[in-house]
């Protein structure tokens, strides 16, 4: 009966020039989607604020200019990128290098770049350019090997080459890339790698090499797709006794004192 009645319901709205079609949903996002399989307990949920609040990135001020063109090139959201600007705003203060794990196509260096723009510091860029290495899903990581891999040194290069003077980008795999850098010290380090094991390995070579005051912003801790980088930060500084901060945009921070 129901069927003979969506028979006679689609040609007479045929005759009349429209067509029904089954509406296929929109896929989930990854973490949306991974967040759905997670038990309460869990504390994954939706953010909002009880009522409108001041929100800078949305343009205001000097971070307007800083943001230019950087959203194209990332995957970091405004909110995210407005706080390690300022975080960076901070550690330009101290002395050490900036460094970047997890580059992807160059957005957040572009900015990063722009803030030690006339300055003797550099900024030390570390990406396989190949996307992601291989996964542990018994840590609570969620993307494949290869993921994230449309992007190439020669386009981050481009992007960045009106600062070259201060770039440093280092190509290969994390903990190896890193060898033939152990004499730095970082004032700034930004991590967005994702994966439980090479957030493990940038914790234990960056950490070490952090000045007092010096900031590491992690920038998928919170993110239910990304839980392997959030285990990898809390075992590392556990070990530590050192607070992690998780901020409300995903991101979490240490500080060193």
């Amino acid at each position: 009966m129901l069927t003979g009645v969506k028979v006679m319901i689609k040609s007479a709205l045929a005759r009349i020039g429209y067509r029904v079609s089954a509406i296929t949903p929109a896929p989930r996002d990854p973490d949306s989607l991974v967040a759905s399989r997670l038990a309460p307990s869990e504390c994954y949920a939706l953010f909002h604020s009880d009522c409108p609040i001041f929100q800078p990135w949305l343009g205001h001020g000097e971070f307007a200019s800083a943001y230019e063109g950087v959203k194209e090139k990332t995957l970091v959201s405004a909110d995210r990128c407005y706080l390690l600007w300022k975080f960076a705003q901070h550690a330009i203060s101290l002395d050490g290098a900036f460094i970047e794990c997890g580059v992807y196509r160059g957005g957040t260096a572009l900015m990063l770049a722009r803030m030690l723009g006339g300055s003797d510091r550099k900024l030390w860029l570390f990406d396989s350019f190949e996307g992601l290495p291989s996964s542990q899903p018994d840590k609570g990581d969620h993307y494949q090997r290869g993921a994230f891999g449309d992007t190439s040194v020669e386009g981050v290069a481009k992007l960045l080459k009106p600062f070259a003077g201060s770039i440093e980008i280092k190509k290969g795999w994390i903990p190896t890339s890193f060898q033939g850098a152990e004499g730095l010290r970082f004032s700034l380090a930004h991590v967005d790698v994702d994966l439980y094991e090479p957030a493990l390995e940038c914790c234990r070579f960056i950490f070490p090499r952090l000045v007092s005051g010096g900031v590491m912003i992690f920038d998928d801790y919170g993110f239910p797709s990304c839980r392997g980088e959030r285990t990898a930060v809390d075992d590392y500084f556990a070990e530590q006794k050192l607070t992690v901060i998780s901020l409300p945009t995903g991101q979490a921070l240490v500080i060193k004192v």
